[in-house]
């Protein structure tokens, strides 16, 4: 049974401040979370707030499966107002 694990870094050019970061990352990860059913968390940069780091966790019995999940997960990124300036996937 194969774990899928996404890295994403984000810039925000528009935040000003932690509490409009937080803001963002409090609905994007809601959104996602209930949308995919993924384990969802900020792993880097909690203390800038322009730039946040994202680890997103899924398991499922094919690994074709999850790579969908993550393909669907790179187009809700694609909407958002914010710019994807790393993303690296492994699976377990």
């Amino acid at each position: 049974m194969p774990v899928g694990y996404v890295y994403m870094e984000f810039y925000l050019s528009w935040s000003h401040s932690l509490k409009e970061k937080r803001k963002f990352l409090n609905s994007f990860k809601g959104k996602i979370h209930s949308r995919y059913n993924v384990a969802i968390s900020e792993l880097k940069y909690q203390d800038l707030w322009q730039r946040s780091g994202i680890g997103i966790v899924t398991i499922a019995p094919e690994k074709e499966y999850i790579e969908g999940v993550f393909e669907r997960l790179r187009k809700e990124v694609e909407k958002l107002d914010a710019e994807l300036i790393k993303e690296e996937v492994e699976f377990l």
